[in-house]
């Protein structure tokens, strides 16, 4: 994959490209399913090694590899299928677009430790990602609109 920028690339090609709900899933649940197999059962293999690194573990769940790319163009093309009426929802969401670039900025931080903690916990290996995605993601938002509660400044620090 062509790193960050192919996302842009790949972004602007899918957010053009208009399926059907049925096409969508056809396609989409069989490229995701094969994804999350790559990534599962390369996680799986790298944790068995006694001797694996942390480089070793990330290399089935870096953003620009071929497996996540896979599981991500599904779940956009069904995110685009959403409608939202739920003025609540529509708040979340507009708050999650303000705050977009700091969660993209400082959620590394917490996506090791977040494995970490699913690892200490003994969540079963296939929901060690996804709980711990989750985990990340819950835990760089809320950071991030604290810090943009502390007004102008926030810019600065969040984007």
């Amino acid at each position: 994959f062509a790193g960050f920028n192919g996302y842009l690339l790949l972004g602007h090609y899918l957010k053009n490209l208009e399926w059907s709900l049925k096409k969508t899933l056809t396609i989409g649940i069989p490229m995701f399913a094969v994804g999350y197999a790559v990534t599962f059962l390369g996680f799986r293999h790298i944790t068995a090694l006694p001797e694996y690194t942390d480089e070793m573990l990330e290399l089935f769940f870096t953003y620009c590899s071929l497996n996540v790319v896979m599981m991500t163009i599904p779940v956009f093309m069904l995110a685009k299928k959403v409608k939202v009426n739920s003025e609540r929802m529509k708040k979340a969401l507009a708050n999650l677009t303000v705050c977009g670039f700091g969660i993209y900025m400082i959620h590394y931080f917490f996506t090791g430790p977040s494995v970490v903690l699913m690892r200490a916990i003994d969540m079963p290996i296939g929901l060690q990602i996804p709980v711990a995605a989750i985990l990340a993601f819950a835990v760089s938002w809320g950071l991030v609109w604290l810090i943009y509660r502390a007004g102008k400044v926030a810019k600065y620090i969040v984007g």
